[in-house]
């Protein structure tokens, strides 16, 4: 029977001896999260032991307790809140059989614990009003050795995976249900009544199915298109560094738990959200959350009132933001759902695809075909019924010929083509995030590239150096002065430059097997290669100099400093940066006769050379040193080591991709931090100019400028250079000023602004940092300018099949209308019964229309300019187009209706018209291939096999409808003779010809306007 605490308390004070009070010590808390006290007051004294016990196990966070009487030891296992401290504080009162006070804290940990566990009513969580200390007393975590393996993977299994929920995609019943209740469908339930109601039980049961096939195409289409949009964002996440057991680990972001340290570093994409312990110089963009595209600063040291606005909590890191400068150390204090974007996220109920800015479009055609065509149902109705037709026919073919003329699947169409092209795109290694982002594709005007792992291979190599007044070239472990090896002092100069390249460097360098490994950067890695080409032993240098502090590269600071340890105490600070900002920083330089002052003279031969290795298209670094403990945030007084010049080749498809771009109407503009002298170099080489005069801007030339004038100057420059961050973001939205669609390519921490500004954004390639990916409306597989050619091809072309697929869906309604309304007013007859209307929506439009969306792109998509993104999908002159052959169509079919003897001998003429039309907008679907004048080629070079199988499907399926007794009695067909057949296939090859010769001389009139006006000739 357990023991209550109350009784036992009770119990140890009537033994408790008139004696001075013994405390409890820790005698062992090697395990964290398990701790031992000894206490010599329960030596001998089992009553008091069990009472210690009992108290312990109503303390919250204790997991295990057991005092043994016969040592006086207690063993406890524990979590947060409970502490060695207030564990010690209950052993105490309970020994002394006295009550023990509440934990310190527990309320607050109450509420941590509640909403850790999913509670909707969880106090809110004030991390940033804690110091980072009492967060982590809070939470039960070390800050200077983390956490350990077990305590992890304990909080791992209590609270669950650092994953946020993933949103299910509507199930196919209830994306059935909402098929139902649409505009069209209620109309031919309206039609199905009536026909019940008058008797007409083939009629309603055929309309049922109509309803049920339409539902079932439309939800198994958008049930896949769903499915496609819900995994746009798809992207395998970056393992993170953290300090477990003191030791730095890389572990998945699902692993991580509250307690665990982050160490956190520029490029990394947040993983949860955590109070910063320490902090260097670290900026953090946090578009993703708060929407704010520039990078804002944080700092560990402040603590903020506990109202403060999510966007102000400086001390804070939150799931989903980028590092875009500086590092710092972070705890997790909310993981998963709990996270501030699991919040956000936790309001949306069911995910529903965006709708994108052509389904709106798409929704006013067809309000205004439904207007329309109502008006003519209207007609066709009021002339039946004047002919004595019977209200109730006249009133069923009416809304039959509304729902048949009115493409009322234009906006799900359209999200199953853009879905469609998603995945196409996808098998060609482009990633889409999305759906839109497919239209903006087809639109882009300007296309912003960065230059290194863009246009420039994502490589580079140490080529030149100048240091002792001369320029010297690097061959392998050779440093050359024309084609004589330099001298032993100018040498030493050297190595010295590569020992600060070496120590002043973000990469990491340990021992390996064939030599040293490194990782990081290829700038940065590109100089220890150099290094240790030279033959400087990095590995040792590095132990020898260990860095103390560090200053990284930051908005504003184009350099990187650091302070280190060497022998006897001596401090060195290492610089290295833009050369005229390093330079401007030293007061004395390194010569092959010692150091000595830095005077202008050398100033300006350092300038010129600088000049001269950036006009070579060489990326160029100033490197200094200064022996003295110096802040490396405040740097003065350096001596001056020299200049190291790195290539970074060009990439060999990047001349034709531009090429190519410019054929297709694409403007390419060149945005880099280099010197404006290097970028210039290289735009040269890649003629961004197209042969004209090259206009190059720099950032201190844009800087104080107005909006307006920085537009206009962005509109005729093709190189961009010295740009930090905030200059890109500025530029890209120059370029959009006039409405032009900007594209922006990148791969790394600077370009997350300009990405995310951009109307479509592009992460390159798999080198690329998580925050380029994570902004980035698309990824590619490569860094291959090929890959944004084959990105803005597929985009247009999945513009150009859903202009298809609107051509045959409009024309053929237009058909329908037409014939039908023809035929009142000849003779007041009715061309096709409601029920034959019916069957066109099933064997005549929806196989062919989806077919249309998975056409290839014409080889000419790319010899075109861009669409005009602000114009809608179908211009008025689109509109005529497709009403005339639609009207074709139509009077072909109204001819034949007239021969056939109309309401003399209505059954054989209806027949007629029926599969006469069908088979008319079977073929006309062929002809929207492409909008090129002529069938032949279309018919006879079709490589689009799933439009050739729905075509043959729906002609067989036309067949089986006229042999089967069953079908042809639903749909009221006649027999057809030899003549019939002639006068169908008259139909079909009537519409199609007389729509080629309209084509092709609205072709003729094209070309003929175009070369007069080419010639300077009025037209």
């Amino acid at each position: 029977m357990p023991v209550n605490a109350t009784t036992s308390f009770q119990a140890a004070v009537d033994r408790k001896p008139a004696s001075p009070r013994v405390s409890a010590r820790i005698s062992h808390d090697a395990a964290p999260g398990r701790i031992r006290f000894k206490h010599p007051g329960l030596i001998g004294r089992k009553r008091l032991a069990r009472a210690v016990d009992a108290a312990l196990r109503n303390c919250r966070g204790v997991r295990t307790t057991r005092a043994d009487a016969a040592t006086g030891s207690v063993l406890v296992e524990f979590d947060p809140p409970a502490g060695p401290a207030a564990l010690a504080r209950i052993i105490d009162a309970a020994a002394a059989g006295e009550e023990p006070a509440p934990l310190a804290g527990e309320s607050a940990a109450l509420a941590l614990s509640s909403a850790a566990s999913g509670d909707q009513h969880a106090a809110e969580r004030h991390w940033h009003a804690m110091t980072a200390g009492g967060a982590a007393e809070l939470l039960g975590a070390g800050l200077s050795r983390g956490m350990t393996d077990e305590q992890a993977a304990e909080r791992l299994l209590a609270f669950g995976p650092n994953e946020l929920p993933r949103a299910k995609p509507r199930s196919a019943v209830a994306i059935f249900a909402q098929q139902l209740v649409s505009l069209p469908v209620l109309l031919l339930a309206g039609s199905a009544v009536l026909s019940l109601t008058t008797g007409g039980v083939v009629d309603a049961l055929v309309i049922a199915a109509v309803v049920v096939l339409n539902g079932g195409i439309a939800t198994a289409t958008e049930h896949q298109a769903e499915r496609t949009i819900l995994g746009l964002s798809d992207y395998a996440p970056e393992p993170v560094p953290v300090l477990r057991e003191g030791v730095r680990r890389h572990i998945h972001p699902a692993e991580l738990v509250r307690g665990d340290i982050l160490l956190v570093e520029r490029g990394m994409l947040i993983p949860a959200d955590a109070r910063l312990i320490e902090s260097s110089e670290l900026s953090v963009n946090e578009s993703a959350l708060t929407g704010e595209a520039l990078p804002v600063q944080k700092n560990a040291q402040f603590v903020l009132p506990a109202d403060t606005l999510l966007p102000e909590r400086c001390n804070m890191l939150f799931r989903g933001t980028a590092v875009t400068g500086g590092c710092a150390l972070a705890l997790v204090t909310e993981t998963g759902s709990s996270t501030e974007l699991g919040r956000v996220q936790s309001l949306l109920n069911a995910v529903r695809p965006p709708e994108t800015p052509m389904q709106r479009q798409l929704d006013d055609v067809e309000r205004e075909l439904i207007l329309l065509n109502g008006l003519i149902c209207a007609v066709v109705f009021g002339v039946g019924v004047y002919h004595r037709h019977g209200l109730v026919a006249m009133l069923r073919n009416a809304i039959s010929l509304i729902v048949a003329a009115i493409p009322e699947g234009l906006p799900a169409v359209a999200t199953t083509t853009l879905a469609l092209g998603v995945q196409n795109m996808r098998k060609r290694d482009v990633l889409v995030r999305r759906l839109d982002a497919v239209e903006t594709l087809g639109a882009v005007e300007v296309i912003g590239l960065d230059k290194t792992g863009t246009l420039t291979e994502n490589r580079m190599a140490a080529a030149a150096i100048h240091t002792a007044g001369l320029l010297l070239r690097l061959e392998g472990d050779r440093l050359l002065h024309g084609d004589r090896e330099a001298d032993g002092p100018t040498a030493a100069v050297a190595r010295r430059l590569f020992e600060v390249a070496v120590l002043c460097n973000e990469s990491s360098v340990r021992p390996g097997p064939d030599g040293p490994l490194i990782e990081g950067t290829a700038t940065e890695t590109a100089l220890i290669e150099a290094a240790l080409a030279f033959g400087v032993d990095a590995v040792s240098l590095r132990f020898s100099a260990p860095v103390l502090e560090n200053a990284p590269r930051s908005e504003g600071r184009k350099r990187m400093s650091t302070l280190h340890s060497v022998e006897e105490g001596r401090r060195l600070l290492c610089v290295k940066g833009e050369p005229s900002e390093v330079l401007a920083l030293c007061s004395a330089q390194h010569t092959a006769e010692g150091v000595q002052p830095l005077d202008e003279a050398s100033r300006a031969n350092i300038l010129r050379a600088n000049e001269r290795m950036a006009g070579q298209a060489l990326r160029v670094l100033g490197l200094a040193l200064c022996e003295k403990d110096a802040d490396p945030r405040d740097e003065c007084d350096l001596e001056w080591l020299g200049l190291i010049g790195l290539v970074n080749p060009i990439r060999p498809s990047v001349q034709p991709a531009l090429r190519r771009l410019a054929r297709a109407g694409v403007r390419c503009v060149m945005i880099t931090g280099d010197q404006s002298a290097t970028a210039r170099a290289i735009a040269r080489q890649l003629d961004l100019a197209n042969g004209g005069e090259l206009r190059v801007l720099e950032a201190g030339q844009i800087t104080d400028l107005s909006a307006d004038t920085l537009a206009a100057l962005a509109g005729q420059a093709q190189v961009f250079a010295r740009v930090s961050p905030v200059d890109k973001l500025n530029i890209v939205k120059a370029l959009q000023t006039g409405g032009r669609v900007v594209g922006m390519t990148g791969d790394g921490v600077n370009d997350g602004p300009a990405l995310r500004a951009a109307h479509i954004s592009i992460a390159m390639g798999g080198d690329g940092t998580d925050v380029a990916r994570e902004v980035a409306d698309m990824v590619l597989a490569s860094n291959d300018l090929n890959g944004v050619i084959e990105a803005v091809r597929l985009g247009r072309a999945t513009y150009a099949n859903i202009r298809k697929v609107l051509r045959y869906l409009i024309s053929t309604s237009v058909s329908e209308t037409l014939a039908m309304l023809g035929a009142a007013l000849i003779d007041g007859g009715v061309a096709m019964t409601s029920t034959q209307l019916l069957w066109l929506n099933i064997a005549g439009e929806p196989l062919p229309a989806l077919a249309l969306g998975l056409e290839e792109p014409e080889s000419s998509v790319m010899d075109q300019p861009p669409h005009d993104a602000r114009a809608p999908i179908l211009s008025m002159g689109d509109f005529r187009h497709l009403i005339r052959e639609g009207v074709m169509i139509g009077s072909t079919t109204l001819a034949a209706y007239a021969l056939a003897g109309g309401t003399r001998n209505l059954p054989r003429a209806s027949t007629i018209t029926f599969h006469g039309i069908t088979y008319g907008q079977l073929l006309h679907a062929i002809r929207c291939r492409s909008e090129a004048p002529g069938l032949y080629g279309k018919l006879v070079h079709s490589q689009n096999h799933k439009l050739n199988g729905a075509l043959l499907l729906s002609a067989v399926a036309q067949v089986a409808a006229q042999l089967s007794p069953a079908t042809r009695r639903a749909l009221n067909l006649a027999p057809l003779g030899g003549r019939d057949i002639l006068t169908i296939a008259g139909i079909v090859l009537g519409g199609g010809l007389a729509n080629s010769i309209f084509d092709y001389a609205v072709h003729i009139r094209s070309a003929s306007a175009a070369r007069r006006l080419s010639l300077g000739k009025p037209s």
